[in-house]
């Protein structure tokens, strides 16, 4: 189980540990594990440790009996899309809406190409998204300690989208244009038959993929406002379906989607987008806190609630 600390000046620290599943949100409730969660609080002055469930709320109880509280705010999104791809690749494609197949093609025929990324770029993109949709967003140095940790074990990927420009725009098209009997086929190419890589051009399109066990997380992406035509997150999102399925991942959760179908919700449109690809909603359990200083806890929630407003 990995346990972050984050430093709250003056405060002291809290500790974290994310997207737990189903084994270890048993383990929080252990004694032995609650002891010992104290001990680290007490040597890092912790004033709680947040413990983020990534449990279907349907099937697992709240760890109330543990101590734990519900927490004032959710780090992670509670609401989510969870893609079942334990099928064959062909089956995953016929169950995506039609749109969703389309724009696959429509990046196929510009020549858009996924590669492993680089955490610079991606953030690049990530800053413009999330100004663009008015919503906050994290450091550059959050990212880079998390490739950093999770990268230690192939936990973590980065994958990046790009495509040709300009003239350039349909150089794979001609080269690799499918036939109609072959149309459920989708081409995944680095190195054009022209001679060119991809790596040339500027990502369209970037995402943080954390792979563990039989789940791939897509947790952060963000996409250029160039070449929108280009359809590059969804080549994106299916390569990383490819790759996912490759470690033998059996769920694909596109992490994050609104509760409802408001369609003036911060989350709207990326919601539409993830919706393309098929899939159920799931909510989970989600944030849960154990406070080891209530006076300071109350403090930082009163804090945390005039910084979000």
């Amino acid at each position: 189980m990995l346990i972050l600390e984050k430093k709250i000046p003056p405060l002291g620290s809290m500790l974290y540990s994310p997207m737990l599943d189903r084994r270890q949100q048993l383990t929080i409730r252990n004694p032995d594990f609650l002891a010992k969660i104290r001990e680290i609080a007490k040597d890092v002055s912790a004033i709680f440790f947040r413990a983020e469930i990534d449990v279907p709320s349907d099937r697992s109880k709240p760890p109330t009996a543990a101590g734990f509280i519900k927490a004032f705010e959710e780090i992670q999104p509670e609401h989510t899309l969870v893609l079942n791809i334990s099928k064959p690749e062909e089956e995953i494609l016929r169950e995506m809406k039609p749109k969703g197949r389309y724009n696959i093609k429509v990046a196929e025929k510009h020549g858009v190409r996924v590669i492993k990324g680089k955490i610079e770029d991606f953030y690049k993109l990530y800053e413009t998204t999330a100004r663009r949709q008015k919503i906050t967003h994290r450091a550059l140095s959050y990212f880079q300690n998390l490739v950093d940790i999770l990268g230690e074990k192939d936990y973590v990927k980065v994958f990046s989208a790009s495509a040709p420009d300009g003239e350039n725009s349909n150089i794979e098209y001609r080269s690799t244009k499918q036939t109609e009997s072959n149309s459920n086929k989708i081409n995944s190419k680095p190195v054009s038959d022209f001679g060119f890589r991809i790596s040339d051009f500027p990502p369209l399109a970037s995402a943080v993929v954390v792979f563990y066990e039989e789940r791939a997380i897509y947790l952060y992406g963000g996409s250029s406002e160039i070449q929108r035509n280009v359809m590059a997150p969804y080549k994106l999102h299916f390569e990383i379906i490819r790759e996912a399925k490759k470690r033998g991942c059996k769920e694909y959760d596109f992490f994050g989607i609104a509760p409802s179908d408001d369609p003036n919700h911060p989350w709207a449109g990326v919601t539409r987008f993830k919706k393309q690809f098929g899939g159920y909603e799931v909510t989970i359990l989600g944030s849960w806190d154990l406070i080891f200083s209530p006076t300071k806890y109350r403090i930082f929630k009163f804090a945390e609630k005039i910084r979000r407003h």
